[in-house]
């Protein structure tokens, strides 16, 4: 009974240990659980300089929308229709920095034409709808952060523009983090029609596993005609005529009279990727358009589209040797003063890292790309990226303990010394 235990035993243990070894083989390394990470997103619709030398700089955007997530988590949402900015926005708040003394009333003076979430608060979701044609939402999660606005027309000195939406996002997956943002803006009417376009489309992505990290960005420029006359731009300034299509020269050299009796020049900033091991920031360039309105009157400088995304993370196997997310800088656009994260600083015609093109068709030009990927350290053998596989292993540790216990009782039942049975007829003598 001994011996059939034992061979009950190994048999066991050998049939644990084959569906232990295939069930390794066959289960896919799962990335690990993100240590610490930062992810953030942005698009913009319209930005607006009035550069005035009489009555003072002016400055507006239409709209906003900007979302960033990490570790904590910590989440900030902000969705703006009309967005002068986020220190004039929040003027109340500096005041109360500024002057701890100050009555609490004065935050009332932050710009309330805005939803903005923040993680922790209960709902996560906020929405603004009260100024007719507009809806913005701003959602703040442990693990996502949205922001969307959508303005339905804007007028302004410069010209008038159609629908515009603007939608950012950044989510941590547990293995991956994302960061997406997109902006469109329609029917764009600039000068009193001289220059006019369908549509500018803005879409950047980031994604990061903590040890490698991409992304894309494009824009794209549709529809667009100088009085009437179909015409292109790229990285030398805007061009008319279709170019497989050449007019004529009398039509030609007319529009090209039209943008210069209207002091208008166009031009595309291109887009830029910066890579280096688990992080990664991409930027969608914007269309910019500089109107200048004569001697002693304002210029008028429109950056039109534009979207960022970075993500820099850093897995959880990583934990005891780097507290670092990846070097890569990554600018929140909610709370940049400067107004430079979205490749719009370009007011004097020269955008950031040089131009592009984006005339007609999607990821139109070459990213001005920076990529200094590093090899990353290797995660320190452990199972916190395999967790279906220690199961295996477990499995693995009861088949060798059934092994070895079987095999022990057979060979004990083999090896022992029996005693020896007495002979009958000895029995009968005696």
């Amino acid at each position: 009974m001994r011996r059939l235990s034992g061979a009950v035993l190994v048999v066991l243990g050998l049939v644990t240990a084959t569906v232990a070894y295939n069930g390794w083989r066959a289960t896919p390394a799962r990335a690990a659980t993100l240590f610490s990470f930062d992810f953030n997103a942005g698009g913009r619709g319209v930005r607006f300089y009035d550069i005035d030398a009489k009555n003072g700089d002016q400055e507006g955007e239409v709209p906003e929308a900007s979302a960033a997530l990490a570790s904590g988590p910590v989440g900030h949402a902000l969705a703006a229709v009309a967005w002068p900015g986020p220190l004039a926005g929040n003027v109340g708040s500096v005041i109360l920095v500024l002057r701890p003394d100050a009555p609490s009333q004065v935050g009332m003076l932050n710009d309330p034409i805005r939803a903005e979430a923040t993680t922790g608060q209960n709902p996560p979701t906020v929405t603004y709808n009260s100024v007719p044609g507009t809806v913005m939402t701003a959602t703040a999660k442990g693990d996502l952060v949205e922001s969307d606005a959508v303005v339905n027309n804007t007028s302004s000195d410069p010209g008038t523009f159609g629908p515009t939406h603007v939608h950012s996002k950044t989510e941590n997956t547990g293995s991956t983090g994302k960061a997406d943002a997109m902006s469109l803006v329609q029917n764009i009417n600039v000068a009193g029609g001289v220059l006019q376009i369908k549509s500018v489309a803005s879409n950047a992505s980031a994604t990061t596993d903590g040890t490698k990290a991409d992304g894309t960005a494009a824009t794209t420029v549709n529809g667009m005609t100088v009085n009437g006359v179909p015409a292109t731009v790229d990285e030398k300034g805007l061009h008319i005529g279709d170019q497989s299509q050449p007019l004529n020269q009398q039509v030609n050299d007319a529009a090209q009279q039209a943008l210069t009796q209207a002091g208008i020049s166009v031009i595309v900033s291109a887009p830029t990727k910066t890579v280096q091991g688990g992080a990664a920031q991409v930027q969608a360039g914007s269309l910019i358009i500089s109107w200048a309105t004569g001697a002693g009157n304002p210029t008028f400088v429109m950056t039109i589209g534009g979207a960022l995304a970075s993500v820099a993370a850093a897995p959880a196997g990583d934990e005891a040797t780097s507290g670092d997310t990846g070097g890569t800088p990554v600018p929140s656009v909610s709370n940049d003063s400067t107004g430079s994260s979205l490749g719009d600083t370009a007011v004097a015609g020269v955008a950031p890292g040089g131009l592009g093109v984006a005339s007609g068709q999607a990821g139109s030009g070459s990213p001005v790309t920076k990529d200094i990927t590093t090899s990353a350290a290797s995660t320190p053998a452990s199972f916190v990226g395999h967790p279906t596989r220690a199961g295996w292993v477990v499995l693995g540790l009861l088949a060798a303990v059934l092994l070895g216990i079987g095999l022990r009782r057979l060979t004990d039942d083999l090896l022992v010394d029996k005693p020896v049975a007495a002979c009958p007829l000895q029995q009968e003598d005696g």
